[in-house]
């Protein structure tokens, strides 16, 4: 008997009882696991579970609880088993805490080796695990802050608050921490307040609250909703908005220590945080460029700057959705489109004296000349032919052939016939020429008049080959607008993108394009507001001109950092926007209130300075304008181009009667 006590003995020495400690930390694995499995059926199925874990037990402690007593090489744990022997219709894949884990993460993808992927953290001390957190946005995925999300942790609640309080960290949605409970037989599961880092909220306030205690049972959804949507309530956080003044999408109109924001842009931003409870900071770019563009390494300046480095949660400025952007940063829907055309110098009137020939098209004037010459050479065969025949004969002066082509001329310019024919045929022929160059000639005189007073306007620049035919510069700011032209579908876009020169500023755009050497590229909203305001004169002439064909269609959005989480919560709020037709009645309304303005401005000051918007012709308050010698300046032209030819003619009639005098009967 001693000896059988004794063997016990011996066996107590070499494999020693769990200690409470060890056993406990098991109890709490399994009612983490049990807590793990009711989830998986309500809200995991068929997703992966990625695991991280570390633990603090001793050597000997993980000798005790390895699977069938077994002790292994240490790289999976035994808690870590006794948890995942719940979890076993997941797809895992499990990563332990160490310093090499960053490096690990780096060679992985788990976008592609994983489906609706679930994070699940085991880590004594919450503060092990705040790396980890941080290292969100990597390659291995980079919508790990948005994923749903499970840690266990023996930290006390004062940690888990500051564990959550990291500015990344608290943006996080779908989170559950589960912690063991004061009686030690049951967890208490915790989650956060995403996006409640500033007023309201003070440094003394809590961040993390308790939905439930888990004593093991049958899930009841009803008792908590543990994923629910916590972004239906911003409960005031304070966005930062970036943007600049871009007319007619956003105004900033600079006061004494701040500045006046509105416009459709901006109402999009204030529709958002009305509907979703959040404030509104608005800032310029931190380095005072515009939209910005690529400088060095992928690094970009400007609004997209200031987002891609996280200086801000919104950006919104007449942002265009394009593909090169998203490498960058995220965007919402479309909530407006806008159209790409290059603006140029309108070319202004035609010549005066071209208004002779503007009543008829050209085959009109065409069909005159060939009728004129038609009916003059008719007629003198008809003379001819009455001679020849013998019948009543005709004046001797219309013998001549050049009497009789003047004497149709005269008709066709309705001058009074000085003579007459004697033969029926020819008088029936006068008769029916002079009522048809009557009608004519009161057709022509009635448009000349128009023409004369109203200077017909140049055809401008409608198409992107007529632009490529002008041999000038084209271009806008930054360098994203040159890769969309190099893309263009249009052979002759491809063309002027190798024309591109940046430019720092719309303004600077808009004065090379006032020279005639450049081609300004930018939205059509905005070149048709800036042209209406700031590019016509009083009689609704404007100085520059939109062209009609565009290189593309293009939605507008909001700009966000990449990966934040509100991204489909805006949109769903976007989108009602968009369906209800707001974003065009806000665009309506800034272009009434401008010219209200403009009319109010005219009113109140008469300087040079004021303009109307294209079409508004100025009053002249019911005084006639006479015609000046610009208007009529083709009539002297041709009364010079008809003397300078009988000049001509003169000085030729006095050689030739020098040179033949006395020697021939012919001359």
């Amino acid at each position: 008997m001693k000896w059988l006590m004794g063997l016990l003995f011996l066996g107590g020495l070499l494999n020693p009882p769990p200690s409470s400690e060890a056993i406990l930390h098991q109890q709490q694995m399994r009612l983490f696991g049990s807590f793990l499995r009711e989830l998986e059926k309500a809200y995991f199925e068929g997703c992966s579970l990625i695991v991280f874990y570390n633990s603090s037990l001793s050597e000997g402690q993980r000798k005790i609880f390895q699977p069938n007593g077994k002790s292994g090489e240490g790289e999976h744990q035994s808690l870590i088993d006794v948890l995942l022997t719940y979890a076993r219709n997941f797809t895992k894949i499990i990563f332990r805490l160490k310093e090499g884990l960053p490096d690990i993460l780096e060679d992985t993808n788990l976008n592609i080796i994983t489906r609706c992927p679930v994070y699940l953290t085991v880590s004594s001390a919450i503060e092990d695990i705040h790396n980890l957190f941080l290292l969100a946005n990597k390659d291995w995925d980079k919508y790990f802050l948005s994923r749903k999300h499970l840690i266990f942790t023996e930290s006390p609640a004062v940690d888990v608050d500051n564990f959550l309080r990291a500015d990344e960290i608290n943006t996080m949605t779908a989170l559950l921490i589960l912690r063991p409970s004061s009686d030690s037989e049951s967890l208490q599961v915790v989650t956060n307040r995403p996006y409640s880092m500033n007023p309201p909220y003070s440094a003394s306030d809590q961040l993390a609250y308790t939905l439930t205690t888990w004593r093991g049972r049958v899930l009841d959804l009803s008792d908590a909703h543990f994923f629910p949507d916590k972004l239906t309530n911003f409960f005031g956080y304070q966005m930062r908005v970036v943007t600049f003044h871009f007319p007619p999408r956003i105004f900033m109109i600079e006061e004494e220590n701040s500045f006046q924001l509105y416009g459709v842009d901006v109402d999009v931003v204030q529709a958002l945080s009305e509907a979703l409870n959040f404030s509104l900071v608005y800032g310029r770019p931190s380095d005072n460029e515009m939209w910005g563009w690529e400088k060095d390494a992928g690094n970009w300046t400007g609004l997209m700057g200031d987002l891609q480095h996280r200086r801000a949660d919104i950006g919104v400025a007449d942002l265009y959705i394009m593909e090169s952007y998203f490498a960058i940063i995220d965007m919402s829907i479309a909530y407006d489109i806008e159209y790409l055309c290059f603006v140029n110098l309108v070319p202004g009137p035609l010549p005066q004296w071209m208004a002779l020939g503007l009543p008829f098209l050209l085959n009109a004037w065409i069909a005159v000349l060939i009728s004129i010459v038609a009916g003059m050479v008719l007629f003198v065969f008809m003379v001819k032919l009455g001679l020849l025949s013998g019948s009543e004969s005709e004046a001797p002066w219309f013998h001549d052939v050049a009497n009789l082509c003047l004497y149709l001329y005269a008709s066709v310019m309705n001058t009074t016939l000085f003579r007459e024919p004697r033969a029926s045929h020819l008088r029936i022929f006068t008769a029916f020429w002079s009522i048809a160059f009557f009608i004519l000639a009161s057709a022509y005189k009635g448009s000349l008049i128009s023409f004369l007073t109203v200077p017909l306007e140049q055809a401008p620049i409608d198409t992107h080959k007529q632009l490529y035919e002008k041999h000038i510069d084209v271009g806008s700011i930054g360098y994203t607008l040159k890769r969309v032209m190099e893309k263009n579908a249009d052979r002759f876009v491809r063309l002027l993108a190798l024309r591109y020169q940046h430019v720092p500023s719309t303004d600077e755009g808009l004065q090379r394009t006032l020279k005639g050497k450049y081609s300004f590229l930018e939205s059509r909203g905005f070149l048709d507001y800036t042209i209406a305001v700031y590019y016509t004169d009083k009689r609704g002439r404007p100085s520059l001109h939109a062209m009609r064909e565009y290189i593309a269609p293009f939605g507008i959005g909001l700009a966000y950092p990449k990966y934040v989480p509100y991204v489909g919560k805006f949109n769903r709020v976007i989108r009602r926007l968009t369906e209800a037709g707001f974003a065009k009645k806000w665009m309506a309304d800034i272009i009434l209130r401008s010219k209200r303005a403009k009319v109010m401005a005219s009113g109140t000051d008469n300087q040079a300075g004021v303009t109307e918007g294209p079409g508004e012709i100025s009053s002249t308050n019911g005084v006639i304008q006479p015609l000046s010698l610009d208007n009529l300046q083709g009539g002297f032209i041709l009364l010079g181009i008809g003397l300078l030819l009988s000049v001509v003619a003169f000085v030729f009639e006095l050689l030739a009667k020098q040179i033949c005098w006395g020697t021939s009967t012919v001359c």
